[in-house]
C-alpha cells in the first residue's frame, strides 16, 4: 500500500512539474508575441502610418481571429487601444514597443559589425535576441558599436530618449530616370524579397541611376552593371539624390590589395565600416585624401603597416579592406571602363 502511495505521489509531482513547465513555456510565447505585436505598432507609427487588425496580422504571420484576441489581451493589459478601426498604443504600451525596437535594431548592428553575420540572417537572429535585452544592456550596446544612426538594412536606430534622427528617403519605384541616388535603406521582410534584392546587387550605399522603369520593372545601373527589379521589389528599396559630384564608379580597390612599396590616395570607409571601428580609423587618419603607402607586411600574421600623415601604423587585412583607395594613375596597371547609358 505504502508502495502504490508514493508511485501515485510520484507520479502527480511529475504531473504538476510538467504542467508548470508547460504553463511557463506558453507565457513566455505569449509575452514575445505581445512585444512582437507592440514592436510592430510602434515602428509602423515612426514610419508615419497607424496598422489596422489585418495588416497587423500580416507582419506577425496570424490569422484575424487570433490577432483581435491578442488585441483583446493587450487592451486589458493596459497597452493597447483601439480608434477607428486602427491600433493605438498606450504611454506604457510606446515604452515597451521602443524597447524592443531599439534591441532589434541595435542586435542586428552587432551581429553584422562583430559577427559578420550576412544581412539576410540578421532579423531572424536579432528576432530571438531583441526579448531578452534589459535597458542597461542596450545602452551598454549602443557605447560598444559608437552609437550606430542605422542597422545594416538601413533602418534607424532611435536614441536612448526615444529620438529618430530624420533622413531624405524616396521609395526607389518613386525615383526618376536618369538621376544618380544612394540607396538607404532596404525592407528585411519578407525575407524571400531581401534575398531577391540582394541577389540583385543592391544593398545599403549602393550608388545607382534608374535607366528604364515601365509597368514591368524597374532597371538599374550600378558599379556592378546592371538589374532589374519587379516594381513590387523596388517597393522595399528607399534611396536619397547622390552628394554632389558622386558618380557611378566600377569597384573601389581597397588598402589590402595595395602592394607593398605603393601609394594611394584615401577615397573613403566602406559603408559596412560603422561603430568603433570606423571611429578608430577616422581618428588614426583614414579620412578622403589623405596619402598613403604600404611600408612593411608581416609573413606571420595578415598585419600590415602603412604610413600615413607621417606616421606608421598597423591594421590587419579585415581593417585594411574597409579603407577604399585610389591609387595614382602612373601605378595603375589597367583603367576599368564605364558603360554609357542612355536615361529613360
Amino acid at each position: 500500500m505504502e508502495t502504490l502511495l508514493a508511485v501515485v505521489l510520484g507520479l502527480a509531482l511529475c504531473v504538476a512539474i510538467l504542467s508548470w513547465l508547460i504553463l511557463v513555456r506558453w507565457r513566455r510565447r505569449r509575452r514575445v508575441l505581445w512585444e512582437d505585436a507592440l514592436k510592430e505598432i510602434y515602428g509602423a507609427k515612426q514610419e508615419g502610418h497607424s496598422l489596422t487588425p489585418v495588416e497587423l496580422g500580416g507582419h506577425l504571420g496570424r490569422s484575424v481571429s487570433s490577432v483581435l484576441r491578442l488585441n483583446q489581451e493587450l487592451e486589458a493589459a493596459g497597452l493597447l487601444k483601439s480608434h477607428a478601426g486602427l491600433l493605438e498604443l498606450t504611454e506604457t504600451g510606446e515604452r515597451l514597443g521602443f524597447h524592443v525596437l531599439r534591441g532589434h535594431r541595435l542586435w542586428e548592428r552587432y551581429l553584422s559589425d562583430e559577427a559578420r553575420l550576412p544581412l539576410n540572417r540578421l532579423h531572424a537572429a536579432a528576432e530571438s535576441a531583441e526579448h531578452h535585452l534589459t535597458d542597461d544592456e542596450l545602452n551598454i550596446l549602443a557605447d560598444h558599436l559608437g552609437h550606430p544612426r542605422t542597422d545594416p538594412h538601413g533602418d534607424i536606430i532611435p536614441t536612448a530618449t526615444g529620438k529618430f534622427l530624420p533622413r531624405e528617403q524616396t521609395p526607389l519605384t518613386d525615383w526618376p530616370c536618369g538621376q544618380v541616388a544612394v540607396v538607404v535603406h532596404i525592407e528585411d521582410e519578407p525575407r524571400e524579397a531581401l534575398q531577391q534584392i540582394l541577389r540583385a546587387g543592391l544593398r545599403p550605399g549602393t550608388v545607382l541611376r534608374v535607366i528604364e522603369h515601365d509597368t514591368a520593372s524597374i532597371i538599374c545601373q550600378t558599379a556592378d552593371g546592371r538589374c532589374a527589379l519587379s516594381p513590387a521589389l523596388a517597393a522595399h528599396v528607399d534611396v536619397r539624390p547622390a552628394a554632389e559630384g558622386q558618380e557611378i564608379a566600377g569597384p573601389a580597390m581597397t588598402l589590402a590589395e595595395l602592394p607593398l612599396g605603393e601609394e594611394a590616395e584615401v577615397i573613403a570607409l566602406a559603408q559596412h565600416c560603422t561603430g568603433l571601428g570606423r571611429r578608430r580609423l577616422l581618428d588614426l587618419g583614414f579620412t578622403p585624401g589623405a596619402r598613403i603607402e604600404a611600408v612593411l607586411t608581416s609573413a606571420r600574421d595578415s598585419a600590415h603597416a602603412y604610413r600615413i600623415r607621417e606616421t606608421i601604423i598597423a591594421l590587419r587585412k579585415e581593417q585594411a579592406q574597409h579603407v577604399l583607395i585610389r591609387r595614382p594613375a602612373a601605378q595603375t596597371h589597367s583603367t576599368r571602363g564605364s558603360t554609357a547609358v542612355s536615361p529613360c
